[in-house]
């Protein structure tokens, strides 16, 4: 059922990345980039914000860990694996074979053991979608205070998100503060479901629960910190719409550009069940920036340099996993390990 999904999902957004291209054409898409060219090396400065915003996300990241497992490893090190595993995340959208493992082989090369990178990773993510949710919330609210009156149906629609926004945000952080894994696997024997592969790993599962249990109540402080800055990071990202948009000789204003961002941020997501989110973010940039009056044509153009971004950082990131001779099946020999610990 899960592989079905997974095939129909990719199946629309590789059909809706073609229908993106072919309504755009080859020649506004040259011509997109040839507007960049003509500030020069200048042009390059579309890098800046996301650069930016993936340094903050590497402090976040190393916050996940607690105060002494990355102790001695260089801030550029964890920079660098976290480049490669969002990388291989944007082509292989899974976690036992994509990005997070990529990032748990590469950190035990530091001697950083699995159950700690292992733990940190579900850690990391809670935290991202801890952030990601109120950063989704504060921007629904700004979008129903800032959008046309005329625009009442969609002015209730994002006051309703932030609602969802703010509740989300709130039942993960209760659930992974009461063991996430267990939990899940307590409901889903409530519901009636088998799920042997889960339950022969309990012990492993509240190990982890455990470890992730001590995280949040006996270093707070990391986790805060953590939280804070993945939401720092997240409202960084507002940064690019709005430096694109002056190199483009447009303007977007800074509350509508938070906004827009905020919901880009949930077709980002979906990059864990399609590749980079190919397609979906396309048709997302292009919708946002319609409804906030901007017009299709800047957000068409957006959506190419935003995607052209993506295709340099992801270059650089497999670039960097084969210089550092890594291998597929170094990867796989220590999730193996990992399994049978």
């Amino acid at each position: 059922m899960k592989k079905t999904v997974r095939i129909i999902l990719l199946t629309l957004s590789l059909a809706m990345f073609a229908w993106f291209i072919q309504r755009t054409g080859w020649d506004d898409i040259r011509g997109t980039f040839e507007q960049l060219e003509i500030h020069g090396w200048f042009g390059l400065v579309v890098l800046i914000p996301y650069t930016i915003v993936f340094t903050i996300d590497t402090i976040g990241w190393r916050f996940t860990f607690g105060s002494t497992a990355l102790k001695g490893i260089p801030f550029y090190v964890t920079w660098i694996i976290r480049l490669v595993g969002e990388s291989i995340n944007n082509v292989i959208p899974t976690m036992y074979v994509g990005g997070e493992a990529a990032k748990i082989y590469l950190l035990k090369r530091h001697n950083v053991t699995i159950i700690t990178a292992t733990s940190a990773a579900v850690r990391s993510k809670t935290a991202q979608s801890v952030a990601q949710s109120t950063f989704v919330a504060m921007g629904a609210v700004v979008a129903a205070f800032t959008l046309p009156t005329e625009q009442v149906v969609m002015k209730w629609a994002f006051a309703g998100m932030a609602v969802i926004g703010f509740t989300v945000m709130a039942l993960l952080f209760k659930i992974q503060k009461h063991g996430m894994f267990t939990t899940i696997l307590g409901w889903a024997r409530k519901l009636g479901f088998k799920l042997q592969s889960l339950v022969s790993k309990e012990e492993k599962i509240r190990e982890l629960d455990d470890q992730i249990y001590d995280f949040y109540n006996r270093d707070k402080r990391h986790f805060c910190w953590c939280t804070v800055t993945y939401l720092i990071g997240w409202m960084f990202d507002t940064l690019e719409i709005m430096v694109v948009a002056y190199l483009l000789d447009a303007e977007v204003a800074w509350h509508h550009a938070f906004a827009m961002e905020a919901f880009i941020s949930i077709a980002r997501g979906f990059n864990t069940l399609v590749p980079g989110a190919l397609g979906i973010q396309e048709f997302g940039v292009v919708g946002l920036f319609t409804i906030f009056g901007y017009g299709p044509e800047l957000g068409t153009k957006y959506a190419i340099i935003r995607r052209g971004r993506d295709v340099v950082f992801a270059s650089f990131g497999w670039f960097a996993f084969y210089l550092g001779e890594a291998t597929w099946k170094g990867m796989r020999r220590d999730i193996q390990e990992a399994e049978s610990e």
